[in-house]
């Protein structure tokens, strides 16, 4: 929260440690955000960076955002990601209006163009593609989906019993 009460982010995850990263974080971008005009080029750019990790920047306005300042190619890679994550969290957001077929069928296209999300995206995105690929018995997805959600949460105490129920679902994707 800022000195004006405005959110800026929430914590990852309910750790200490990710509470202090995103301490750290919030204090450097109200850092550069103090700047305003006078800041250089390099410093809009780590700002934008910045406010992109956090999530502050609307969907709409990345790209644009993104085109105002120049970015390495590891940057844009972290554009694409958060334009995809955008994508899938507007697919998410009409879930219930849509159901699970229709969501899981719109998140697996969006997979299969190849487009990657960030690190970030929630891991309902690869929990939805795990379960359409048992039901399609899809195991190469499966796998996928699997080894995302382990990298994802595999040292977080709290997933040890979903992980019993996901690597069922793996295993029923696998069975022809």
């Amino acid at each position: 929260m800022d000195a004006d009460g405005n959110v800026l982010t929430k914590p990852a995850q309910r750790t200490v440690a990710a509470f202090a990263e995103t301490h750290a974080s919030t204090k450097a971008l109200a850092a550069l955000k103090a700047k305003g005009d006078k800041a250089t080029p390099a410093e809009r750019r780590e700002l934008f960076l910045a406010e992109l990790k956090l999530g502050l920047i609307k969907a709409a306005d990345i790209q644009a955002r993104a085109d105002a300042v120049a970015l390495t190619d590891i940057d844009k890679a972290l554009v694409a990601g958060k334009l995809v994550d955008a994508e899938i969290a507007e697919v998410m957001a009409g879930a219930r209006a849509n159901g699970p077929e229709k969501t899981a069928e719109a998140l697996v296209a969006i997979h299969k163009s190849g487009r990657k999300p960030s690190a970030d995206v929630a891991p309902t995105y690869w929990i939805q593609l795990l379960n359409h690929a048992a039901k399609h018995k899809d195991g190469a997805l499966a796998d996928e989906a699997y080894a995302a959600l382990e990298a994802k949460l595999g040292k977080d105490k709290a997933a040890e019993r979903a992980f019993t129920g996901w690597k069922k679902l793996r295993d029923a994707a696998q069975a022809k």
